[in-house]
């Protein structure tokens, strides 16, 4: 029995949910869909679990963490709770950087520091915190705004992220790359394109798991997949073990892509952007299951 885990308030959002329950059954898996703060959920009865849409979690991370901690000795989760617990902060990104990935230029902002002067010669930032999921907490900023900005992260109990806002993403937007494992190595399936949803400085973003975003397939080019393969070929990943998914996330600049973010814990994959994805997700992750321990 496999359980696919959302979120109690994410219910009827997660496009990928139903496709994936379906091809999960034509593969001959019994499969429940489950929410993670269901406190009436047996976890006990399910051979593994995987993490779908808990959306939620960054508004509630010391309680998702003590989640898994239980839900670990109960049965397994996919990902495994290795990549969960490095892929939930993105000072993760600090570490792809020591290993030679090229990733997006940033400056964490710790809970209690000052918040440094920003480049006057940058026109707008996005802030946003360590710890989030989607674009919740996320604010394009001029730079008078990005310390009040910060502030408020800090205040809301989160250290923050400030990046200059990268504005090929208006013209071309953001590539989301999809790698599938089934045990050995991830391989690339498919690639969307997700539109710019922080046009304003002027409004933040409000409630919901996130804003609206423009989706639309894409085929990566050779220099987006060989960042994407680089992320996560190198040592930082490569000691986490195994994976059944990764969604890697690039932007355009002047000199080529830069990786934004490494998704392992929950990723939307939106099979509705790749004819069979579903089915090709659903395939890999059952021999995943029957494979690795």
């Amino acid at each position: 029995m496999l359980g696919l885990v959302t979120a109690i308030g994410a219910a009827g959002l997660d496009p990928d949910l139903e496709p994936l329950r379906i091809a999960l059954l034509d593969g001959g898996a019994d499969v429940d869909v489950v929410s993670w703060d269901d406190d009436d959920v047996e976890w006990a009865r399910y051979d593994a679990i995987i993490l779908r849409s808990t959306w939620d979690y960054a508004d509630r991370i010391d309680e998702f963490r003590t989640w898994l901690d239980a839900v670990v000795q109960q049965t397994r989760i996919v990902n495994p709770v290795s990549a969960v617990a490095w892929s939930i902060d993105k000072h993760y990104l600090d570490d792809l950087a020591r290993d030679g990935v090229a990733v997006a230029p940033m400056t964490f902002v710790e809970i209690g520091d000052v918040v440094p002067d920003v480049d006057p010669a940058i026109e707008v930032f996005v802030v946003k915190p360590a710890v989030g999921a989607g674009s919740n907490g996320a604010r394009r900023c001029l730079p008078n705004e990005v310390a009040d900005h910060v502030l408020a992260l800090h205040g809301a109990g989160h250290a923050a992220i400030v990046q200059p806002y990268f504005d090929m993403i208006d013209e071309h937007g953001e590539t989301a790359l999809v790698y599938l494992g089934d045990g050995g190595d991830l391989v690339y399936d498919h690639a969307f394109s997700k539109g710019a949803i922080l046009m304003s400085t002027d409004v933040e973003l409000e409630g919901g798991f996130f804003a609206k975003e423009e989706i639309g397939g894409r085929t990566a080019s050779e220099a987006e997949r060989s960042l994407a393969e680089a992320a996560l070929s190198c040592p930082s990943v490569r000691v986490l073990g195994p994976l059944a998914y990764a969604r890697v996330d690039v932007v355009p600049t002047a000199n080529g892509p830069v990786l934004l973010e490494l998704e392992l814990v929950e990723p939307s994959l939106y099979f509705r952007s790749s004819a069979g994805s579903d089915g090709r997700a659903a395939r890999a992750w059952l021999r995943y299951i029957a494979t690795t321990a």
